[in-house]
């Protein structure tokens, strides 16, 4: 085999079997705009977006780094408003967050996750801080310490379907939580939960926007085009 055939199969294999990310929006506002990835030439604009589920995979072909695009602004130069989403070759199942950004071009700030399943399994809950403070987690019988500043930090729970019992609270006053409530869990299914600084006082003073996804429709996602169709003939 010649090194010139070599590069070229092993370019190939690298854009065919490239991670195809999924993305989330973190509210309506981000929702309701007109935004594609690109690499490339190809470009897929983003359809049916929602705070509270993740996208389908999103498959580009083709080679080199992938681009958000802002199809709802212009730019003077009147090329595409853009920017680079930052994701590792490493990444398996990178999950793009989309929040809102107006000090960006795009008005969008990209915020890139691993969420590959061998890591966050099914049954957990992954913690993310977006508040600057350490905060005292209690899940059930389990106590964590979740830093600030987007460190995941994930909790698995075995056992069948229940509510279990959710605390968040300073770590300077146990007694007097940010947050309490009961959560029903799913053994088939994972949660992200972000914990963000409160906008409503009498909410208190943070607020949590929780993302369960079940192994179900994950595993139905991933099936090649027309798999279904071709395992029915």
């Amino acid at each position: 085999m010649s090194v010139r055939f070599l590069i070229l199969f092993l370019c190939l294999h690298s854009a065919l079997t490239a991670a195809a990310p999924r993305v989330l929006v973190w509210d309506d506002s981000v929702a309701s705009r007109e935004l594609a990835l690109a690499r490339g030439r190809e470009q897929v604009e983003l359809s049916n977006l929602h705070p509270s589920k993740r996208s389908e995979p999103i498959r580009l072909k083709g080679t080199g780094p992938i681009f958000l695009r802002a199809l709802d602004r212009n730019s003077e130069d009147e090329g595409p408003v853009q920017r680079e989403c930052a994701i590792s070759e490493s990444l398996a199942h990178p999950l793009l967050l989309l929040m809102p950004d107006e000090k960006d071009a795009t008005g969008i700030r990209v915020v890139v996750f691993e969420d590959d399943p061998s890591g966050f399994q099914w049954g957990s809950y992954r913690f993310l801080n977006a508040t600057p403070k350490t905060l005292a987690l209690r899940l059930e019988d389990r106590a964590e310490k979740i830093p600030g500043g987007w460190k995941p930090v994930d909790i698995r729970l075995t056992g069948e379907t229940r509510g279990i019992g959710v605390m968040i609270a300073p770590l300077e006053n146990l007694k007097r939580p940010h947050y309490s409530a009961v959560w029903e869990h799913e053994p088939e299914t994972r949660t992200l939960c972000f914990i963000v600084p409160g906008t409503d006082p009498r909410l208190g003073p943070i607020a949590i926007k929780a993302v369960p996804q079940s192994r179900k429709s994950f595993e139905l996602e991933l099936k090649p085009e027309g798999a279904e169709a071709s395992a029915g003939e």
